[in-house]
């Protein structure tokens, strides 16, 4: 009972904490789909949510974002987690992953189509999933960078959000920038035209070590009922090479969790909003696609958002 009260004290402290301000014709960004809004130059947009995962086992995830503008069309975001592993035990907490980004927008295609690009770099803060592949399968503790273009297109109330992301995945024990370099004095940094020849061998992008990469895609719908805001997301996609990538232990390392190679999930979710700029959310995850006992199976969670 005392655990369950801690739990609940929790959540109500992440909602009302955390509650914003955030125009509700902005609130584009859904777990699934990378945020379209551009936050303006000087302003803070934070966010804060929990979610219960479930896997072979259960455990929390705990999310804090911000998101500053830097330029016009142009934020930093950063984002960083804690997952808490045995959740009778409220202070066992692991970092997850946590990365920096910095999105920039395009504004209008033909006065009818919003659009941006995002490019994201993955921190290795949580455990490395090549050396521990079970415990907490939706972390990598390795590097990425993704590389995501956005694009939204609004029909009277409905808002249709796509997204196309590649992941540039690092070989076991290695880091996804290895090969790249800017030292100008050294031959070898031309060769590799500073780590972006594909037919180097040594050089970033070199093609043999990109057969791990993740290419993906998703399609999410908001319809427009405000003050309430429902969404409906699919994502999809598989690694280049269609193969499993495999661990120290000699079990496949999922992508977040979902699965070693294709992989399709879907997240529903509903925001209500108090006021044009407060809101409070809720989704639901469920991953389709799964080959492993220890992959996703669901992800139930709250959130909430400010702009300040």
């Amino acid at each position: 009972m005392q655990y369950e009260q801690k739990i609940t004290s929790a959540i109500i402290v992440a909602l009302f904490v955390f509650i914003v301000t955030i125009a509700h014709n902005q609130a584009s960004g859904r777990p699934l789909t990378p945020s379209m809004y551009t936050v303006d130059e000087g302003s803070i947009e934070g966010y804060a949510g929990i979610d219960l995962i479930q896997t072979k086992s259960a455990y929390t995830k705990e999310c804090l974002n911000m998101n500053t503008g830097i330029l016009p069309g142009i934020d930093i975001r950063f984002s960083a987690s804690m997952l808490q592993g045995n959740i009778h035990e409220l202070s066992n907490n692991t970092m997850g992953d946590c990365s920096i980004g910095i999105w920039h927008s395009f504004g209008l295609i033909f006065n009818t189509v919003s659009s941006g690009m995002v490019i994201e770099v993955g921190l290795p803060t949580a455990p490395d999933a090549y050396y521990n592949e079970t415990t907490f399968p939706t972390e990598s503790g390795f590097t990425t960078c993704a590389v995501s273009f956005v694009a939204a297109y609004n029909n009277n109330s409905t808002t249709m959000i796509f997204s196309g992301s590649y992941t540039l995945m690092p070989q076991p024990g290695q880091s996804v920038f290895e090969g790249l370099s800017f030292n100008v004095s050294r031959s070898s940094t031309w060769s590799s035209l500073f780590g972006f020849n594909p037919f180097k061998k040594g050089s970033m992008l070199y093609y043999k070590k990109l057969s791990n990469d993740i290419m993906s895609f998703s399609l999410t719908a908001v319809y427009d009922m405000y003050p309430v805001m429902p969404s409906l997301s699919f994502y999809f996609g598989d690694r280049i090479n269609n193969s499993p990538v495999y661990g120290e232990h000699g079990l496949p390392v999922l992508y977040k969790g979902y699965n070693d190679t294709l992989f399709l999930v879907t997240s529903l979710g509903i925001r209500y909003f108090f006021s044009e700029k407060t809101y409070i959310g809720t989704k639901l995850l469920y991953n389709v696609l799964r080959d492993y006992d220890y992959s996703l199976q669901y992800a139930l969670g709250i959130e909430a958002s400010s702009v300040w």
